[in-house]
């Protein structure tokens, strides 16, 4: 704060301070500790915003690539057939960003396109959005797949507009504020369609933008909540059963979940229905280091903070791990994978 204020108020610039500004994180562990309540967040948007260094043009293309390729049904479909045929391995001999971009890739499996609208099994008794984020698109399939299926069989009809974009969280944190502003836009108008009981999210890093859409001269058209919080605040039919899951599970508490959502209990709350599982909270160990695009464009810190992440897994020895943000999902499984521990990352 005090380099913020040095920059924009008395002109003190050096390659220096824009350094240490870009390796925040942006995880607001701080805002929750402040005692006087400071909106750091909109300090530090704020200064990459006038910061126009914090993006590079490399990055710039990749943050472009990676929020808008999903939305396109080919781009999966290219990604299954570059794994497939050993392709993808040639991305380590690219630039840096695109080589962590490729590690960062699970195994992809084959996926109908997305339908704008899944009605509810048996009666209906409310109707749903459901934003699919970008990345999440290819890599977390099967989470919405699940997402649709329990909520159609609660009574829930859910729409899946086509016209939706990527949250624009990246860019925002990036200091493109225009191309946030712009994809807030496109969001308003996608869900604005129809009246929606809500609009839910599955990722956390994208529904703390959601949630902030007002700064951008509006929210959506129905009030935005979290998966786990929403499935277990509604009423659930007595004849629907859960069936048991006698494994060992971890819970990760995403940093956007924790500290700008305040909603780090709703995952475990709901995991607590399934009988048999053996659940624990992940101790807090700081952020994960995955952060939006800063696993990309500060590979070093970034890796330096996954290990406490990883140490932690390491010390609990589950079967499974779970989060509730997409790019904390894909840099923890591509730790793991590295550390060569079997443990299965899910949402």
């Amino acid at each position: 704060i005090s380099l913020i204020q040095a920059w924009v108020g008395s002109g003190v610039d050096s390659r220096a301070l824009h350094q240490h500004l870009d390796r925040c994180l942006g995880c607001l562990a701080c805002e929750s500790a402040c005692p006087s309540g400071v909106q750091y967040g909109e300090l530090i948007d704020g200064a990459r915003a006038l910061d126009h260094r914090s993006e590079s043009l490399w990055r710039g293309t990749l943050l472009k690539m990676a929020s808008g390729l999903p939305y396109r049904e080919s781009t999966g479909k290219l990604l299954q057939l570059l794994q497939r045929s050993g392709l993808t391995r040639l991305a380590r001999w690219g630039p840096g960003g695109l080589r962590r971009l490729s590690n960062l890739l699970p195994a992809l499996d084959s996926a109908a396109p997305l339908k704008p609208l899944y009605p509810a099994t048996g009666g209906r008794r409310a109707s749903v959005g459901l934003f699919t984020g970008c990345v999440a698109r290819i890599t977390e399939r099967s989470a919405m797949d699940a997402a649709i299926r329990v909520l159609n069989l609660l009574g829930i009809d859910v729409v899946v507009p086509p016209g939706q974009r990527c949250c624009g969280a990246m860019h925002l944190h990036s200091g493109n504020t225009r191309a946030a502003e712009h994809l807030a836009d496109i969001n308003r108008q996608a869900f604005g369609t129809e009246p929606l009981d809500a609009v839910l999210y599955l990722a956390s890093g994208c529904g703390a933008q959601l949630e902030d859409y007002g700064r951008f001269g509006g929210t959506l058209n129905a009030p935005c909540k979290e998966i786990s919080r929403y499935l277990d605040t509604i009423d659930w039919p007595e004849t629907l059963e859960i069936k048991s899951l006698d494994r060992r599970v971890l819970v990760h508490g995403p940093c956007s979940l924790r500290h700008t959502l305040k909603g780090e209990q709703g995952p475990g709350k709901l995991l607590a229905r399934i009988p048999g599982i053996d659940l624990t909270p992940m101790p807090d160990v700081g952020c994960c280091g995955a952060a939006g695009s800063y696993l990309v464009s500060q590979p070093t810190t970034s890796d330096a903070l996954r290990r406490r992440t990883l140490d932690a897994v390491w010390d609990d020895n589950p079967e499974i791990l779970v989060t509730s943000n997409t790019g904390c999902a894909l840099h923890i499984a591509a730790g793991l994978r590295e550390d060569g521990l079997l443990v299965e990352v899910m949402h």
